[in-house]
């Protein structure tokens, strides 16, 4: 991680003259403990420095664009970076859709800055899994699973006046029990390494192994369903891809493109974009250094709205949600978190709620089958259960589900108050749903 005052002598190294200039720097430092059979077989720690560069040269018939990214943050390096977008500018086509770079945003309001980013050892990292291994052997489980501690930073600055920078950690583990014939799944992500109890994760995961013991055969058909958060955050995280973005929606791809204002979703669904939730751990502003914004993508389920970056908010004439990605970025706008408004139910009151139906608690593998249909496949894994009278019964071998996520999420019947953040690479805030006629199209033999 880049401390505030190099990230910042950076920046204005390099910024030349030039009609328009953008520079970012992104490093992270991450720790990672890998785990398996009971044993640790990877520890490492790896510093990724990144910076990119966008120059904008007026042209008559639009703007020339120049970008580039290095690994190289001396100051020579960045110059030479500097030198290079210069030149890819000059020789490239100008851009006629292109109008301008972000001016400075207010700061985003209504949450503390975070605090300054912990430091975890190796060590720390090995007494956390030594911890996990005990709890499984009591079990007499095997246990794998990994633990990724990360500090890291971000600076982006323009010649418009935009001079942003701020930093912050987080810890991510899965843990995975392993019996003869069943596995168990745990997983946490917080802010603080001290905070997460890998002992309660290990006895979640064990417990869930030990339930799915022998597991039966079900056919696939259309099932009442429990999904547990992370089996909920897996799929619906797909619609931040397919459907929240402004490119898809000025492509007139996505599904909300052509249902704004319409329902889309069972009328118990909201979802948003909002960095203030006390849950979500991401900068305070986008990689132009915009401010972010609150955005309501469904509202009780009704379709509401989508991210935008600088480009698509010229293009589509709409304000900027501080939501771009590193330029050039071929997938235009990205939400930065999806935010699942929690029910009123318990996950107890839920189960008690299926007369017939399965318990899942995560997928793994998913696709995407048809973008233009949100239609998406993977397969359970790690903890899937047959429950009767709204009591689980036994263990049951994987189904592959096949679904259209905006229909499925109209079959939403009940969701729960408690809620957890999930994901590695997306972050989603998601209850537990309980669903009816939830697809599964195959099955596995494990």
């Amino acid at each position: 991680m880049i401390d505030k005052n190099k990230t910042k002598d950076l920046l204005s190294t390099a910024l030349k003259p030039a009609d328009m200039v953008e520079v970012g720097i992104f490093s992270n430092q991450r720790g990672t403990t890998r785990f398996a059979n009971s044993i640790i077989h990877q520890n490492i720690s790896v510093e990724n420095p990144y910076l990119w560069t966008r120059v904008i040269i007026d042209a008559a018939d639009g703007k020339k664009i120049g970008g580039i990214s290095s690994r190289n943050l001396t100051s020579d390096g960045v110059k030479e970076t500097m030198r290079k977008a210069f030149d890819i500018a000059m020789h490239s086509t100008p851009d006629k859709e292109f109008v301008s770079l972000p001016k400075p945003t207010k700061e985003a309001r209504g949450k503390k800055p975070a605090a300054k980013p912990q430091v975890v050892t190796p060590e720390q990292r090995a007494a956390a899994v030594r911890k996990v291994v005990k709890v499984c052997k009591k079990h007499k489980l095997d246990v794998a699973g990994v633990i990724h501690t990360s500090s890291y930073s971000l600076g982006v600055a323009n010649n418009f006046g935009v001079n942003q920078y701020a930093q912050d950690s987080d810890t991510f583990t899965t843990i995975t029990a392993m019996g003869e014939n069943s596995s168990g799944f745990s997983m946490a992500i917080d802010r603080k390494f001290t905070n997460i109890n890998f002992e309660k994760l290990a006895e979640i995961a064990c417990q869930k192994a030990i339930l799915s013991k022998n597991p039966q055969e079900v056919k696939p058909g259309a099932y009442t369903v429990l999904l547990e958060p992370h089996a909920v955050a897996e799929f619906v995280t797909f619609l931040g891809w397919l459907e929240f973005g402004a490119k898809a929606f000025a492509e007139k791809r996505s599904v909300i493109s052509k249902n704004m204002g319409k329902l889309l979703t069972g009328k118990n669904i909201t979802i948003t974009d909002d960095y203030t939730h006390p849950k979500v751990i991401t900068f305070p502003f986008d990689f132009e250094g915009v401010s972010r914004k609150k955005v309501n993508f469904i509202d009780k389920g009704v379709g509401k709205g989508i991210v935008y970056d600088s480009f698509y908010a010229n293009k589509l004439k709409k304000p900027n949600t501080g939501h771009a990605l590193p330029q050039p970025s071929p997938y235009g706008p990205y939400p930065s978190t999806l935010i699942i408004k929690p029910g009123t139910s318990s996950m107890q009151d839920m189960l008690k709620m299926i007369d017939k139906g399965i318990l899942i608690t995560r997928f793994w593998y998913t696709r995407v089958v048809d973008p233009d249909k949100t239609l998406i496949t993977g397969l359970t894994r790690d903890g899937t259960f047959w429950v009767e009278n709204g009591e689980i019964k036994y263990g049951i071998k994987n189904l592959r589900y096949t679904i259209n996520i905006y229909e499925t999420l109209k079959q939403v019947l009940a969701i729960s108050k408690e809620t957890v953040l999930s994901g590695e690479f997306t972050q989603t805030v998601a209850p537990a749903l309980l669903i009816k006629d939830f697809n599964f199209t195959g099955k596995t033999q494990y």
